[in-house]
């Protein structure tokens, strides 16, 4: 089954690897993997962005409903910009995270907050949840500043997630439907 989701200017779908080269300008930009949670290296070269690509391909079909990855697409030019999760945030694996990173030749257009207040939508209409959290670095105001855009309130700090000191927002469904899009 293919996921695709539409806003006006971006399509939200899944990865395929000819997506390679695209996510090896989010994933391999030391401007994006420096707030990356967990902490891992930028993506150092294709072969290894393809290996990537394919597990998360590979395990797209496995997630239970609204967690998955997707790429984020300009739909003027058929770009890959950016990316997108759900996932479940450890230690305990109840919440659910969204995430997203986009290439730094994207930002400032506004497209994290547009692609993520669609996949929030979906998520709390054909998902099984009633809240997202997001969770940023201290200094990653980017982050901090889009958490915001969508509506999501700071509900403390935490170390809790990732072994690393965390920001955390959280956006319940009923918040999120009272929000004028």
């Amino acid at each position: 089954m293919t996921f695709t989701l539409g806003t006006d200017r971006l399509l939200i779908r899944d990865w395929v690897e000819e997506d390679t080269e695209a996510a090896l300008e989010i994933y391999g930009s030391a401007d994006v993997s420096q707030w990356l949670s967990p902490a891992i290296d930028k993506v150092g070269d294709a072969a290894t962005m393809r290996v990537i690509l394919q597990a998360w391909i590979e395990a797209q079909p496995n997630f239970v409903v609204p967690a998955g990855r997707w790429a984020v697409v300009r739909q003027e030019d058929g770009e890959v910009v950016g990316g997108l999760l759900i996932r479940l945030l450890p230690p305990y694996e109840e919440d659910l995270e969204i995430g997203w990173q986009f290439r730094p030749t994207a930002w400032g257009n506004g497209y994290a907050s547009e692609a993520s207040r669609a996949l929030m939508k979906w998520a709390f209409e054909e998902g099984s949840t009633d809240e997202l959290f997001a969770v940023a670095r201290p200094n990653n105001k980017r982050a901090i500043a889009t958490a915001v855009r969508l509506g999501m309130e700071w509900v403390g700090e935490t170390d809790k997630y990732y072994d690393l000191n965390l920001q955390v927002y959280r956006i319940r469904a009923s918040e999120f439907k009272a929000i004028k899009l």
